[in-house]
């Protein structure tokens, strides 16, 4: 299948020996680590799995890439996206010789992440150890996006960017993190950025089945006891049933790290700090003062 559909494999060469081994040390991790406290300040539950924090905040942190942080709203990030347009149309794409270029360099960011419509797995495939590589599942996923539900590749870039403006005025380290500072940013805007791709996905299992809806009685009496039975009325019903985030949070990061590079190939890796204008538009976009002193020390140490 990998070979077929271009997909890329995890690797199996791995012995036995190897992974008897490699189970016996996770486990004694996870005991080890299951003693502590939970690294978030005023928790004082254990810690769950390898994660520094209790369940609550690791499934928190697995699922939006922050265990205590104030997320991020659609409305935040719709007005930055506003924001960073008006700083295109305004101040960076000012001549005829701008605009040819950002288009060209745009659609050249695009063509990273424009997969062929054949990349298909089953729904079942993406979801635990399935053998893909999690980049592969993701162009999967981008795949569905951009050819099944003819969803814009430039809005999911434009996402990219507003969340990555996001992080520069409200996005903190997490306590307890054993991830450096770049790490920890990346895990939380590639999680937000692959969210908004695989939530406009349509990527769904399709069941059908029958339902029983009422019960129907005979209208007549039989001698036979099973012909005096109420015989059931059923209706077919159809069920969707998304990707549970949990599940596939490796997955979302993969597609958010595609997008990152999309955008870099298209801006190149200093858009956010070449013009002080768009970070003054996404200040006022968010409603914060137009100096915010946190915006030298995010350039300092990313």
């Amino acid at each position: 299948m990998a070979a077929k559909s271009g997909l890329k494999s995890t690797p199996r060469y791995k012995s036995e020996t190897w992974k008897t081994k490699e189970r016996a040390s996770l486990a004694e991790r996870k005991k080890a680590n299951s003693g502590k406290l939970c690294s978030v300040s005023g928790c004082t539950k254990k810690r769950y799995d390898l994660y520094p924090y209790c369940w609550t905040h690791s499934r928190r942190y697995r699922r939006y890439g922050h265990p205590v942080i104030k997320l991020p709203t659609q409305g935040e990030l719709r007005a930055i996206e506003s924001a960073i347009k008006a700083w295109l149309d305004n101040d960076h794409l000012t001549t005829k010789a701008d605009r040819e270029a950002f288009k060209r360099n745009w659609s050249a960011g695009q063509q990273t992440i424009r997969n062929h419509p054949s990349f298909a797995l089953p729904f079942s495939r993406l979801q635990g150890h399935s053998g893909y590589t999690q980049k592969s599942k993701g162009l999967v996923i981008l795949s569905h996006y951009f050819h099944r539900q003819g969803h814009s590749l430039s809005d999911a870039m434009l996402r990219y960017m507003a969340v990555r403006l996001w992080t520069e005025f409200k996005w903190r380290m997490p306590e307890g993190s054993r991830k450096g500072f770049q790490k920890e940013r990346h895990l939380f805007m590639n999680t937000w950025s692959g969210t908004f791709v695989l939530t406009n996905s349509g990527f769904a299992r399709t069941t059908t089945e029958d339902r029983v809806i009422a019960w129907e009685r005979p209208w007549y009496v039989s001698e036979n006891p099973r012909d005096n039975l109420p015989k059931p009325i059923t209706k077919s019903v159809t069920t969707k049933k998304a990707l549970d985030r949990w599940s596939v949070a490796t997955t979302i990061r993969a597609i958010g790290d595609e997008l990152r590079g999309a955008v870099e190939h298209a801006m190149g890796t200093d858009w956010v700090s070449r013009d002080h204008r768009l970070l003054q538009k996404a200040s006022e976009a968010l409603g914060l003062p137009h100096s915010n002193p946190s915006i030298h020390q995010h350039f300092e140490q990313y």
